[in-house]
C-alpha cells in the first residue's frame, strides 16, 4: 500500500510538471526569434538613409527584402543592410517604418546578394607607354537610387561605395509577405508541439510504471 501511495504522489507530481514542461518549449522558441528583428520592405521605394532626414536617402532596399532592425527610433528604425561577407560590407542607417513589415524569426532569405560588372575605360594616353583599354571589376549591388529621370545602382567595389549609371531590375523576389509572415507564426507551434509530447510521453512512463508497481504489490499480498 505504501508503495501505491509513493507511485501515485509521484505520478501526480510529474502530471503537474507536464504543463510547465509543455509552456517551457513554446517560450524558448519565442525568446530566441525575439533575439534578432527584421522587417520586410513592402514599398518598392523603401529607401536606406544615412541619416533621419530625405536628402541622405543612398539606396532602395530591395522590393521584399530586409533589414536587421537595430533599434526602434519613433517613426524610423534604425537598421543595417547586408553582413561583411565576401564582397560585401555591412551598411548601418535609417529606413521609414511605413516603407517596411516587421517579421517574425529569421527569414530564410534575408539580404539581396548580387554582383554586377563594372568595366573602366582608359582615356587615349601616350601611344609609346603601354596602356590598359579596360579594367573590369565585379561589385556588390545594394540598390538603386534614382536622382530625377536617371536611375543608378549603388555597389561598394575596391574599398570603396559609389554610383554606376543603370538601374539593376533583374533579381528574384521573395514570397508574398503574409505567406512568410504564415511560415514564421507557424515555427513556435512545431516547438511548442514538441514539448507536449515530451510531457505526454513523461506521464504515459509513469502511468506504466503506476500500473506495473501496483500489479506488482497486489500480486505480492496475494501469495
Amino acid at each position: 500500500m505504501k508503495r501505491f501511495l509513493l507511485a501515485a504522489a509521484l505520478s501526480a507530481y510529474i502530471f503537474a510538471l507536464a504543463p510547465a514542461i509543455f509552456f517551457a518549449g513554446g517560450h524558448t522558441a519565442r525568446a530566441h526569434a525575439a533575439e534578432v528583428s527584421y522587417a520586410r520592405a513592402t514599398a518598392e521605394d523603401a529607401y536606406f538613409f544615412l541619416e533621419k532626414d530625405d536628402s541622405s536617402s543612398i539606396f532602395i532596399v530591395p522590393y521584399t527584402y530586409c533589414i536587421e532592425i537595430l533599434r526602434d527610433d519613433g517613426d524610423w528604425y534604425y537598421a543595417s543592410y547586408a553582413s561583411n561577407s565576401g564582397i560585401y560590407k555591412q551598411v548601418r542607417g535609417y529606413c521609414r517604418k511605413q516603407d517596411f513589415s516587421p517579421v517574425e524569426g529569421v527569414p530564410e532569405v534575408v539580404y539581396l546578394y548580387k554582383t554586377v560588372t563594372v568595366t573602366y575605360r582608359s582615356d587615349e594616353g601616350n601611344a609609346a607607354l603601354p596602356t590598359l583599354d579596360e579594367i573590369t571589376v565585379e561589385a556588390a549591388f545594394y540598390g538603386n537610387f534614382y536622382s530625377g529621370a536617371t536611375a543608378y545602382s549603388y555597389v561598394y567595389a575596391q574599398g570603396s561605395f559609389g554610383y554606376i549609371k543603370g538601374a539593376t531590375v533583374d533579381f528574384p523576389l521573395i514570397r508574398d509577405e503574409e505567406q512568410t509572415e504564415n511560415e514564421e507564426e507557424q515555427k513556435p507551434t512545431h516547438e511548442v508541439n514538441f514539448g507536449l509530447v515530451t510531457a505526454l510521453g513523461i506521464c504515459a512512463l509513469a502511468a506504466v510504471a503506476l500500473i506495473m508497481l501496483y500489479c506488482t504489490t497486489r500480486k505480492k499480498n496475494k501469495d
